[in-house]
């Protein structure tokens, strides 16, 4: 609880602040727009940090990987043929990242010595028929591979 006054001297208070935090999970999405109904028909009147997720996460990592990999050998081949060069071969390293999955939408900048790209997922957020719109969760996926050339 935090108090706040109404003179410098803080000797008169002018009100209280009272502040309880809660984390829910919902498994059906069509119930958060009743669930916010009812949270502010109780009496809440801040909601702070809504964040979807999804419980598919991992597929739309393969996904955008697989993707930013093709992309990335792609991307290697134009660069060396435009120097009147030839890969030759698989790659001899591979890394990669993958973050995000949230609704939020972060990008980590990453680099690689021959080749590197970054792909972006979408995931499907569903709909529902209320107000509320999902929108969509972004999943990235960066590659970096370094291949020999002649």
């Amino acid at each position: 609880m935090n108090v706040r006054y109404n003179d410098s001297a803080e000797t008169v208070v002018d009100h209280y602040i009272v502040e309880e935090s809660i984390a829910v999970t919902l498994k059906d999405v069509s119930k958060f727009e009743p669930l916010l109904s009812a949270v502010l028909e109780a009496g809440a009147n801040h909601i702070h940090q809504v964040e979807f997720m999804t419980t598919e996460l991992r597929k739309y990592w393969d996904q955008a990987r697989a993707l930013a990999a093709k992309a990335a050998i792609e991307k290697a081949n134009d660069l060396v043929a435009g120097a009147g060069l030839k890969i030759v071969g698989k790659p001899i390293s591979v890394s990669s990242d993958s973050y995000g999955g949230g609704s939020w939408y972060g990008r980590l900048n990453r680099g690689g010595v021959n080749a590197a790209q970054n792909v972006y997922q979408t995931g499907d957020g569903g709909s529902t028929e209320g107000t509320v719109a999902l929108g969509e969760i972004s999943v990235t996926a960066s590659v970096s591979m370094n291949f020999r050339m002649e």
